[in-house]
């Protein structure tokens, strides 16, 4: 250990300051702790406060997103064989089953609403209305709970019955009905199957799906806006088909006359061609093609017939 290179390290040091002159402050507290600039901690706060408020306002969006469910299941008794039903609904699925040898019509409702807790989204799906009027054999269904709410419905009626379904956003099924149907649906898919009477349809925004519709003097009239028509084993006296743009098929055995008109799109026929002989089939954008029974587009007697729109 030298001595002599420890004087010369303070020789060092006190030479840094002149004789005479009074240290810095920077020069007294150099190597002691800096202290916290009273802006730094001021942002600081903020920022937590930032994150507080930003965490409140997620807890709070997330909390809406809640959804609630109450179910009702009820009977309409001394509805007699061929009740005439009417459902009106605002929001949610719709499905309508024919019974054999009912006499009633018995509804299961799950209605749902969104709030942000359970406790309360359940509370407000219990209040959303299930509006049931009665006239004679006609009975009428109706729901509309507002924004944010909706209701789900099974119906099952006596086959002998009518069903007229009106729904503003839902899919739609009707199945195993004697009697005339109506159903539509403004934003939603409709499915109309073993049923025998007459067949209207109205849907501006989805599929359309008809099988084993038998009637030999009944009409089926379709109004279809944007999506697909599917049309088996159909026995009618009239078919009136508007489509916008979609694809329409029709498949199995048909019986009777009428037009399939679309704006945009192909028309598939795998249909006998006597079933076929008084259909007329026409599309403005799009194909037309007749196909055997069998499907075989490459077999003998398939057509295409192209349209193009101006």
């Amino acid at each position: 250990m030298s001595f002599g290179d420890e004087e010369e390290s303070l020789r060092g040091e006190h030479a840094q300051t002149p004789a005479g002159q009074v240290p810095t402050g920077a020069e007294r507290d150099r190597g002691r702790p800096s202290r916290v600039s009273p802006l730094l901690l001021l942002f600081a706060v903020l920022l937590l406060a930032l994150l507080a408020v930003a965490a409140v306002l997620l807890w709070r969006s997330f909390g809406e997103s809640i959804s609630g469910t109450s179910v009702t299941r009820d009977s309409i008794g001394s509805a007699g064989p061929e009740p005439r039903v009417r459902l009106a609904n605002a929001a949610g699925q719709v499905r309508v089953e024919g019974v054999k040898e009912s006499r009633s019509v018995d509804y299961e409702v799950t209605r749902y609403a969104m709030a942000a807790d359970p406790a309360a989204a359940k509370q407000q799906a219990s209040e959303v209305p299930v509006d049931i009027s009665r006239e004679d054999s006609k009975i009428v269904i109706e729901t509309d709970g507002g924004e944010d709410t909706g209701a789900d419905y099974t119906l099952r009626v006596p086959t002998g019955g009518s069903v007229e379904v009106e729904s503003e956003a839902g899919d739609v099924e009707v199945s195993g009905i004697s009697g005339n149907v109506t159903a539509g649906a403004e934003t939603g898919d409709v499915s109309v199957r073993d049923v025998g009477g007459d067949v209207k349809v109205e849907a501006p925004r989805g599929d359309v799906s008809l099988s084993n519709v038998n009637t030999d003097t009944g009409s089926a009239d379709l109004e279809v806006g944007s999506g697909d028509v599917s049309l088996e084993d159909l026995i009618l006296g009239t078919l009136e088909a508007s489509v916008e743009a979609g694809d329409v098929t029709l498949s199995g055995r048909f019986s009777g006359d009428g037009r399939v008109s679309v704006e945009t799109g192909d028309i598939i026929a795998r249909l006998p061609p006597e079933d076929t002989r008084d259909l007329t089939l026409q599309t403005r954008v799009g194909s037309v093609v007749r196909e055997p029974a069998n499907g075989d587009s490459n077999g003998q007697g398939s057509e295409t017939q192209k349209r193009q729109g101006a």
